[in-house]
């Protein structure tokens, strides 16, 4: 017999991120493929470079 699992979400999520959580890029918000263990913000590659460009100039 199948036990009864809230679909809700609430009682699901963990009230604290877990370590190693995938973050979100801090700008366009997409994800990373894998979990990133450096501390936020994190930037995805696309980014990276365009935030690097501008602080070149």
């Amino acid at each position: 017999m199948p036990r009864s699992v809230p679909k809700s979400g609430k009682r699901n999520r963990p009230k604290t991120v877990y370590k190693g959580k995938r973050y979100l890029c801090a700008i366009c918000r997409k994800r990373s493929p894998k979990p990133v263990k450096t501390p936020a913000p994190w930037y995805c590659p696309k980014c990276l470079a365009e935030r690097e460009e501008h602080r070149a100039q």
